[in-house]
């Protein structure tokens, strides 16, 4: 039985690498020895040597033969490079991805600190103690390490991909003197007095420092990023950073099982070639072949050579396979993060989409919901009609993608047979009025009641989704893919 092992080398690249971006594992210091990570991740010396490969290559670590690989140094190794792609850096991008972050960052922190308890707290602390003032690189870098932590703190990893990704941790203020950082950093301490006191994090007053990143000083951008940053490189290296190794032989099979439990493929019926799903799903034959490989030792397809593969099963006999939960569990984890990401941030999302639909979308979306719910009845796509008409007007582009992806891992919840219904149930119904709800609301200009609602109904969904997961078993193996806490301690 294949395992999930392969994405083992992942997991053991995130944890290595979030230590040495948080200083666990500080410049110059030696990682442990191959022999004691394999011990430590209870895993192979193949699966050690292809997590280090990864770090070597994002210039994390330095390795040579017959040594420890050492933490790379704290210089500035980027700037020659940095000091090149300075001239390339677009305002508009710059701009675009700065809204992003304001919109993902404020709610998912909001989260974070909602989950700190009074001990974990020593952690910003530590990091604010160590900070100096008078040394600006160290100092912005530090500042950006102390909110980082209560991104990192919720433990989901797609959120704080999400934010590492837009690269505004690279960004340095293109005005910067002793007297505004020391102003800073007094504000800092004054929120974490508050925060060690158990007093709400509101009570502490922030000046705007908004302005300290300008976007030019006469003809020249100010700002000391790398080459290969979604600043300089905009949409296409955000996507990059999010998608990551997404698409693996388990992810092919996840969504043909999917769309075999709503029908869009029923027994009998002939599936894509190997050749035709390599295209759809941009993957290798070897990809490919261990997909239908899995699918026939649960009996879901019988591959007939010469002749193409065929569906042997619906739904209700889908539904009585026992799916080893290990073998779903990144895309259980996957869906549960993105859902997770999608109720924190969904009603800044719907305010900035909201103006931008017109009455005639509305009424087709309305029109839509209907048709899927009342007469093309497969299961339950209200929720997605409204993520999309959402994400088709998010006119900020950052937000734009990383919506875009959301609402694809929207789809993985239909992936898992046993949590597709392809008959209506109260939660369904409940949840197919709320977004006819919605809509009405946004039909009637109500901008901020509409993004109250599709917030209301995600976190609802939300909700919903780790119940049924603890349900049917897949929870518990979906959080063992990833140690949140290690994101953050």
């Amino acid at each position: 039985m294949l395992k999930y092992d392969c994405l083992m080398y992942e997991r053991v690249f995130h944890i290595l690498k979030n230590k040495i971006e948080i200083g666990l594992l500080p410049a110059g210091s030696s990682l442990p020895s191959r022999i004691n990570l394999q011990r430590e991740f209870n895993t192979s010396e193949k699966t050690i040597r292809h997590a280090l490969a990864m770090l070597e290559e994002e210039g994390l670590i330095q390795t040579h033969q017959r040594k420890r690989p050492v933490v790379s140094p704290n210089q500035d190794w980027r700037h020659q490079v940095t000091r090149l792609a300075v001239k390339k850096i677009n305002a508009e991008i710059t701009s675009d991805l700065l809204k992003t972050g304001v919109l993902l960052s404020y709610p998912i922190i909001k989260s974070g600190l909602n989950l700190c308890r009074q001990e974990d707290f020593s952690i910003p602390r530590k990091i604010l103690d160590n900070i100096n003032v008078e040394d600006a690189d160290e100092f912005w870098r530090q500042t950006k390490r102390f909110v980082r932590f209560f991104i990192a703190r919720n433990e989901n990893q797609l959120c704080l991909c999400a934010v590492d990704s837009l690269g505004l941790e690279e960004l340095r203020p293109a005005v910067d003197t002793m007297e505004i950082r020391s102003v800073l950093y007094e504000q800092l301490d004054d929120f974490m007095c508050i925060l060690e006191s158990g007093q709400p994090p509101e009570n502490a007053y922030f000046d705007d420092l908004s302005g300290l990143y300008g976007f030019s000083y006469g003809k020249e951008f100010l700002f000391d990023v790398p080459s290969d940053s979604t600043l300089v490189l905009g949409k296409k290296q955000l996507e990059k950073l999010l998608e990551g190794a997404e698409m693996r032989y388990s992810a092919v099979y996840m969504d043909l099982l999917g769309l075999i439990a709503i029908g869009r493929f029923r027994p009998g019926d002939k599936l894509p070639s190997h050749k035709e799903l390599q295209k759809i799903y941009n993957v290798s034959v070897d990809t490919t072949s261990k997909a239908i490989k899995i699918m026939q030792e649960w009996g879901v397809v019988k591959a007939i050579r010469g002749n193409g593969i065929f569906v042997e099963m619906d739904l209700s006999e889908m539904k009585k396979i026992q799916i080893p939960p290990h073998l779903i569990a990144y895309h259980v984890r996957r869906y549960l993060d993105s859902m997770e990401l999608l109720a924190l941030t969904i009603e800044g999302a719907s305010v900035c989409a909201a103006s931008h639909i017109i009455p005639e979308e509305i009424e087709a979306a309305k029109a839509e919901t209907d048709y899927l719910w009342n007469v093309n009845y497969l299961y339950g796509r209200s929720p997605s009609i409204l993520l999309g008409i959402i994400t088709e007007h998010i006119k900020i582009e950052g937000l734009n993608t990383i919506y875009s992806l959301l609402q694809r891992n929207l789809r993985i919840g239909r992936s898992i047979p046993a949590m597709v219904d392809t008959v209506k149930t109260a939660e369904s119904i409940r949840i197919h009025g709320q977004c006819v709800e919605a809509l009405d609301i946004l039909s009637k200009g109500n901008h901020e009641a509409f993004s109250r609602k599709a917030s209301e109904i995600f976190q609802y969904i939300y909700r919903l989704v780790i119940q049924e997961c603890k349900k049917l078993g897949y929870y518990e193996p979906a959080m063992k893919v990833y140690d949140g806490s290690t994101l953050w301690r």
